[in-house]
């Protein structure tokens, strides 16, 4: 009975030896290297103002297991790569917990989480300083011109006659229709201090049975579309994964968007943020719109947009009293050559602040 307690005690002590080395096996340089929510090496689990970001990946490097350096990558708006040296780490040699922050006078960024062996948990929380942008706008109308204001678009067919459609009369024409359209679905859009853009919109969908749903107001989810404001021009970000991820989910849930090959295409394009200029009239009126400069740009995306647009799509537009019928696809098919041949061309929306 001694012997087998004797050997019984061995085992337990070799045992219990043996987890102890497997927890302090770990060396700083195997917590090393870059993580992302596509490794399965190197997870990542970052969370921006608390809610999930993907897309994103950080590197993180330890030489002594005492300190670290953080390298964001896409992480902040406007900000490429943010390195943050010298941040203390603590627990063990299986776990090491971190708290840093990084300031400039254009923000303030805060890092807490862990890192242990193949997966980083990261969070971050930034403030942006104050600017003219930061506040709740309710949508009020859509404004267009387009120079010059004579390149044929279509022909429209009025009954008696019938009219060619020219850039200029497009300009005049489609913001009505446009922003009488868009108030069904767009109630306001919010400019967040941590620099999302949350959007207050109508996810009701029409069904056979209720062809005209009740409103269902609701506020797009965090880290879809981030901006900065430099040199009074708004730069936005639009994070392709994640919105390929709400539009899955959009699509399970019954609603169908068929954006995909666009918003692959446009990947590309956004890396640098899309510049709005923006104009406040007195503190509680915005314009914000986009120029000539970067319609140019998605220019080479309209073929795609022709394939996305059946061939009898047409919209409801009034000239004269009468309400006429409109085709898309002519429009689409020449607005290449009416880009081409543009000058000035400002396609923007309207916002009231809320009271």
């Amino acid at each position: 009975m001694k012997n087998k307690l004797l050997l019984l005690v061995i085992l337990g002590i070799t045992f219990f030896a043996s987890c102890s080395d497997d927890d302090d096996k770990y060396g700083p340089k195997d917590f090393n290297g870059t993580y992302s929510a596509a490794s399965t090496d190197h997870v990542l689990d970052l969370k921006y103002s608390n809610a999930i970001f993907t897309g994103k990946s950080v590197e993180f490097n330890s030489v002594d297991g005492k300190k670290g350096t953080f390298k964001l990558q896409g992480v902040v708006p406007g900000e490429q790569e943010i390195v943050i040296p010298n941040v203390d780490l603590t627990g063990s040699n299986s776990v090491y917990s971190f708290s840093a922050e990084d300031k400039d006078a254009d923000r303030t960024v805060t890092l807490t989480g862990t890192v242990e062996k193949g997966k980083l948990s990261l969070k971050v929380d930034v403030k942006f300083a104050q600017n003219d942008l930061m506040n709740t706008w309710d949508f009020s109308s859509v404004k267009m011109a387009w120079t010059p204001h004579d390149y044929p678009l279509t022909e429209v067919d009025l009954g008696f006659t019938k009219m060619k459609l020219t850039t200029g009369l497009l300009a005049t024409m489609a913001p009505t229709m446009l922003g009488k359209e868009l108030k069904n679905y767009l109630q306001n859009v919010t400019f967040r201090e941590d620099g999302n853009i949350v959007a207050k919109y109508n996810a009701a969908t029409a069904t056979e049975a209720d062809s005209e749903p009740a409103a269902d107001w609701q506020a797009s989810p965090l880290n879809l579309v981030h901006y900065r404001v430099k040199d009074g021009v708004c730069y936005v970000y639009l994070n392709i994964e994640m919105i390929m991820r709400q539009v899955e989910e959009d699509q399970a849930g019954g609603r169908s968007t068929g954006t995909d090959p666009i918003l692959g295409a446009l990947e590309q394009l956004l890396t640098n943020g899309i510049p709005v200029h923006f104009e406040i009239t007195d503190g509680s009126a915005l314009y914000v719109y986009l120029d000539e400069v970067v319609l140019k740009q998605v220019g080479p995306l309209v073929p795609m947009l022709e394939g996305l647009i059946p061939d009898d799509m047409a919209f409801e537009a009034t000239f004269l009293g009468k309400t006429i019928s409109v085709p898309l696809k002519p429009i689409l098919e020449n607005l290449p050559g009416a880009l081409e041949a543009t000058t000035a061309m400002e396609v923007g929306l309207k916002f009231n602040v809320t009271e």
